[in-house]
């Protein structure tokens, strides 16, 4: 009777039985021998095996309600659920898990006890908390992720996100309507488990997107060295980017090529960050604050992260010396980085994909191209299988456009023509327009030339113009053409100022309707942007020459593919470009001009003088009519 005294009598509603009288109460108090542990909620909430696997991992501590002062989220699957998912196979599928020193064999009881950590969340978390911060750090942390705890992503329907039912944890739905709190303890109830991270392959072949940048791991020997480091960040191009990198990719995928896998290897290490760094570590950059995140990369070079209103960011500068090692909230420094940032930074599409050793951020657009990645135009035309362009540099004495001008002093020039344009103070490269070895092999006069060279006499190709040429002529012929396919690149900045970097790619880039100088004397060529990224190359002055006969004479060649190297471009064209006549072409340049002035002002002058005559004719025609005879 003293206990029922003690409560709260509701509305007057009474029921009579046999055996007394029943009165309904609003709330019912709990006797103070009565105490509700996580552990009694759980068994309440039909998640006995969650339980039972807790006390088999030896990790009753957390819900046995020992240690009431400790706050913390249980996330609990119901029995069906972990039965249809995996019974009490808790394996990941992973024998082995690799750390940064060794492989370590994991038994089935340290997989329960991996698999029960992730399942509980550090802190006390509500709905509303949840919605605030979607990234909740579990109690799962070991030498794969270098003692930094695993994460877990939560996300909350806005919508309904006073509902405990709308809130799903890595996909894995709550259906509890509300939250089970006790003391410092939060339970949700999950309609299936949630598997540990997967190791990094595993993660990123589930997106297709990023299967050229598996296949390039691979490719370069460094998917065991990157899934056994120890705690990383994980920057993933997509497919474009490689593609867009032109013959930059068909020289680093070049198959048995030890320098392109060891710069292969060097681009993919550039995309690996020493340390786990989640969406919510990220700063943001505002104008009164220009502070980043800067983690170095495997292969050694730093990269910054940052968001901004329009989303998050990797910073990669390519100078010697990166604006972001100097931190600053001045203002000045702040609009400086800005305008650094808005040329040198890839967005970030899909944040926070959780790995076993870290964690993810898949790049929207482009990649990184570390410093120590040195791409040469050599390089470039090993890509494109040049090598019969390659071949007549070397003959001709033109190797040096390979070569950065602003390094240390280049080799003697050949003699044959002396070009105003290669002066070591205002070339800052060259760039290479290179057919194709079929292109060369179509080519008359390379054909004779190799006949020679080969001796093959029985070669049948009778009809060739240059078959009674002499080979002086030839390779002069030969020459020209060679030195008409390489575009000088002119820098005004100093020498000092740019020397040991990279040229910009806005520099070595096409543009529509813009004249480039060639090696050859004073021929100039066009640049046309007939689509979008689509450019045709001409000889500048019209679109074609006329010949002696009258014929026109075409000198239009299309850009296929191109690729950027430290001091040039290698443009590589459907035809090779065709030599002006001599005998249309004239003077060039500053000539040209004077040429045809000196032509005009001739055929005005004897135009002049022809209709002075005839007018001093018919004048004195005229005077001699008007007299009589005596």
């Amino acid at each position: 009777m003293r206990f029922l005294a003690s409560l709260v009598l509701g509305a007057c509603v009474v029921l009579h039985t046999n055996a007394g009288i029943v009165h309904s109460v609003e709330q019912m108090q709990r006797p103070d021998s009565l105490v509700f542990s996580p552990q009694k909620v759980l068994v309440g909430l039909n998640a006995t095996a969650f339980v039972r696997l807790f006390k088999d991992a030896g990790l009753g501590d957390y819900i046995d309600g020992t240690r009431p002062d400790r706050k913390l989220t249980i996330l609990a699957p119901t029995n069906h659920a972990m039965d249809e998912a995996f019974g009490y196979d808790l394996d990941d599928g992973d024998d082995v898990v690799l750390s940064a020193k060794e492989r370590v064999q994991r038994s089935p009881r340290d997989r329960q006890r991996e698999w029960a950590l992730y399942h509980i969340i550090e802190g006390q978390y509500s709905i509303e908390d949840l919605a605030q911060t979607p990234l909740v750090r579990t109690r799962l942390a070991g030498e794969w992720t270098d003692g930094r705890p695993q994460v877990v992503k939560a996300q909350v329907d806005q919508a309904h996100r006073a509902l405990g039912s709308h809130v799903s944890f890595n996909g894995a739905d709550n259906i509890l309507l509300e939250p089970e709190v006790i003391g410092n303890t939060t339970i949700y109830l999950l309609s299936s488990p949630m598997s540990t991270p997967p190791r990094l392959v595993n993660a990123l072949i589930q997106n297709l997107d990023l299967s050229l940048f598996v296949a390039a791991m691979g490719a370069s020997n460094t998917v065991d060295e990157i899934q056994s480091e120890a705690g990383v960040t994980v920057l993933a191009p997509v497919v474009n980017a490689f593609a867009s990198l032109g013959l930059v990719w068909s020289y680093l995928s070049l198959p048995g090529d030890l320098d392109a896998r060891a710069d292969l290897s060097r681009l993919i290490k550039a995309h690996v960050l020493t340390r786990p760094v989640y969406s919510d570590e990220i700063p943001m950059h505002t104008d009164s604050s220009a502070d980043m995140l800067v983690v170095k990369a495997l292969n050694g070079n730093k990269v910054g992260l940052y968001r901004t209103p329009r989303g998050m960011f990797a910073f990669v500068d390519q100078s010697e010396q990166p604006p972001f090692m100097r931190r600053s909230a001045r203002s000045s420094t702040s609009s400086r980085l800005a305008s650094v940032l808005d040329s040198s930074s890839l967005k970030i599409s899909e944040p926070d994909m959780l790995l076993q050793t870290g964690v993810a951020h898949v790049l929207e657009s482009g990649l990184i191209l570390p410093l120590n990645v040195e791409i040469t135009s050599a390089k470039l035309l090993r890509g494109m299988r040049a090598h019969i362009f390659a071949d007549l540099l070397e003959r001709f004495n033109l190797t040096y456009v390979l070569e950065d001008p602003r390094g240390e002093a280049r080799t003697a020039r050949s003699s044959d023509g002396d070009d105003e344009n290669d002066d070591p103070h205002t070339v800052a490269g060259y760039s290479l327009l290179v057919p194709s070895d079929k292109s060369w092999r179509e080519n008359p006069a390379y054909r004779e030339l190799m006949r020679r060279d080969h001796e093959d006499i029985s070669a049948d190709d009778s009809d060739n113009p240059w078959r009674n040429a002499t080979t002086s002529d030839i390779s002069h012929y030969l020459g020209r053409l060679v030195r008409l396919h390489v575009i000088p690149i002119i820098d005004s900045s100093p020498r000092e100022a740019s020397e040991g970097k990279r040229l910009p790619t806005k520099q070595l880039a096409l543009a529509d309707r813009t004249t480039y100088p060639t090696l050859l004397d004073d021929v100039t060529l066009r640049a046309h942007e007939f689509a979008t990224d689509r450019f045709s190359l001409q000889l500048e002055g019209a679109p074609f020459y006329q010949t002696p006969g009258g014929v026109p004479f075409v000198s239009v060649a299309t850009v296929v593919r191109s690729g950027i190297a430290r001091s040039g471009a290698v443009f590589e064209l459907d035809s090779l470009l065709r030599l002006p006549p001599v005998s249309s072409s004239g003077p060039g340049g500053w000539k040209r001009v004077a040429w045809n002035a000196a032509v005009w002002l001739t055929g005005i002058g004897m135009g002049s003088g022809l209709l002075g005559v005839s007018g001093y004719w018919v004048r004195q025609w005229w005077t001699r009519a008007d007299y009589q005879s005596l």
